[in-house]
């Protein structure tokens, strides 16, 4: 994927075109517009399940045993989302076009809005949660904490699934595009 000599690239760009090449043969079967947009679906799914694991968490503290093979499902759909569209989530500008640049700064700072903002809220829940003596206070720790990560999971999943969406649907690299046929 070298589109500039070697000693012109910075370390960024050196490391993307490496992890690039070494993830473009990957998940072929996975490269079509449907699966991407089912793998974003299934990242939703799985930040759903796992808030909902988090809430409950609060109420029978057992629950969230759930979590680890929520997190193994979470990151592995997310990683297979980021490998298909070849980490354009994370690319350099000099690597995206200036619809995908736009697009990627706007899912940027949407993700970073609501990150901060769920972190916010946690934060507000577990001052007064902790003042009022809500719950046992590991009970709110453990629902809040749950609810923490998983906004980090969402600022990530954002950026990732907006370039999913500009990815062409007639991507050259794309096995089920029939004009490669």
């Amino acid at each position: 994927m070298s589109t500039a000599t070697d000693h012109t690239l910075t370390s960024a760009e050196r490391r993307y075109e490496k992890t690039v090449d070494r993830i473009s043969g990957s998940l072929l079967s996975w490269r079509t517009p449907e699966r991407r947009r089912l793998l974003v679906r299934l990242n939703w799914a799985c930040v759903a399940a796992m808030a909902a694991i988090a809430v409950a968490g609060f109420f029978w503290l057992p629950i969230v045993i759930a979590w680890l093979p929520m997190t193994v499902a979470i990151c592995t759909v997310w990683t297979m989302l980021r490998t298909v569209i070849d980490v354009k989530d994370s690319a350099p500008p000099r690597y995206l076009d200036e619809f995908e640049t736009q697009t990627l700064l706007h899912a940027r700072s949407t993700a970073l809005s609501v990150l901060v903002g769920i972190c916010f809220v946690v934060g507000l829940v577990l001052v007064f949660g902790s003042t009022m003596e809500l719950g046992d206070g590991h009970r709110l720790a453990y629902a809040m904490g749950g609810l923490a990560v998983l906004a980090v999971f969402v600022g990530g999943i954002i950026p990732a699934a907006a370039m999913a969406g500009t990815m062409d649907p007639a991507d050259p690299a794309d096995p089920a595009d029939p004009a490669d046929s």
